[in-house]
């Protein structure tokens, strides 16, 4: 099923628990996300701050990095089960504008990409944690395309997958260079972050023209 797509609630007590459980190791990791660099958050302070043990963490998730790929994946889950197949099909690209263009991307995904970002940048734990999210979320995005296209052409799905993602980590990381913003952000911020977006989609859709308007 697409992530994203409405689901039933879960059945019984264990699954209630497990679905609650989970969200208090996400919901922790923002929190700790928004006070210190992403690359010091360490599993011992979110099992803390989720009233849980180690070895619970390790049974929902791998590592820090698969962690916040699971916030992101659920900040992004929306947006992609809003995607018209068929316009996704015929122009891919021109689609995703459309959402970029409309501010559909949530204020609180921007807001918690800045988290991420508004710290000092530049060391090795950062920079691998940093690649890891972003190809963990390549391949989320593949998942969900091929879902979103069934039967789709697999060259066509990764490729896209893969160019669009990249368009997003270069967006946002020319956003985040931007000066220290406040916080909250405000609209201005928010509209900022969408016209980066949508710059980098449409200097795909051109072939890197630079001529653009």
């Amino acid at each position: 099923m697409l992530v994203g797509m409405t689901e039933a609630p879960p059945v019984g007590r264990r699954e209630l628990n497990k679905a609650r459980t989970r969200e208090a190791i996400l919901g922790s990791l923002r929190e700790l996300v928004a006070q210190l660099p992403a690359e010091e958050v360490t599993v011992d302070q979110v099992a803390e701050r989720a009233g849980i043990s180690r070895r619970t963490f390790f049974n929902y998730f791998g590592s820090i990095a698969a962690a916040l790929s699971a916030v992101f994946a659920e900040h992004a889950a929306g947006m992609i089960s809003s995607l018209d197949p068929q316009q996704i099909r015929v122009d891919p690209l021109a689609a995703l504008r459309r959402l970029v263009q409309a501010r559909e991307i949530p204020p609180d995904f921007i807001g918690w990409l800045s988290d991420l970002n508004c710290h000092e940048q530049g060391t090795d734990g950062q920079m691998l944690l940093e690649r890891t999210v972003w190809a963990d979320m390549a391949g989320w995005l593949r998942e969900q395309l091929h879902d979103l296209l069934p039967g789709a052409d697999p060259l066509f799905v990764a490729t896209l997958s893969s160019a669009v993602m990249s368009c997003f980590q270069a967006a946002e990381e020319a956003w985040a260079d931007d000066p220290a913003r406040p916080a909250p952000l405000t609209e201005a911020d928010t509209a900022a972050f969408h016209d980066h977006l949508d710059r980098a989609l449409a200097l795909l859709a051109s072939g890197w023209r630079s001529d653009l308007d």
